[in-house]
C-alpha cells in the first residue's frame, strides 16, 4: 500500500514537473493514479507482486480513475447539451417570430 501511494506522489510530481514548460496541460494527479494503477496492475499478472496484497488498492485507484472520467465526460456532455438546447429554443422562438 505504501508503495502505491508513493508511486503517485513520485509520478504527480514528475508530470507536474514536465507540464510547467508544455504547451498543453494534463493533470498530474490523473496520470499518477492511473500510471500507478497500470503498473500494479501489470506487476500482478506478471507475478511480481501479491495479487491478495496489491488487489483492493489497485481497485480502488482503478474507480477513483473511472469516477474522474465520467465527471470530465459530464462536463463535456452538459457543453454538447446546451449548445442543442440554445439551437433548439432560438428555432423554436423564429417559428413563434414568423408565425404571427
Amino acid at each position: 500500500m505504501i508503495n502505491a501511494i508513493l508511486s503517485i506522489l513520485v509520478i504527480t510530481f514528475l508530470v507536474w514537473l514536465v507540464n510547467k514548460p508544455s504547451p498543453f496541460k494534463i493533470c498530474p494527479i490523473c496520470v499518477g493514479v492511473s500510471l500507478t494503477w497500470l503498473w500494479l496492475l501489470f506487476g500482478m499478472s506478471l507475478g511480481f507482486l501479491s495479487v491478495s496484497r496489491y488487489e483492493l488498492p489497485t481497485a480502488i485507484l482503478m474507480g477513483a480513475s473511472i469516477g474522474g472520467m465520467v465527471t470530465e465526460l459530464k462536463k463535456i456532455f452538459q457543453k454538447f447539451r446546451s449548445k442543442t438546447k440554445n439551437t433548439e429554443i432560438e428555432k423554436i422562438k423564429k417559428q413563434l417570430d414568423d408565425c404571427c
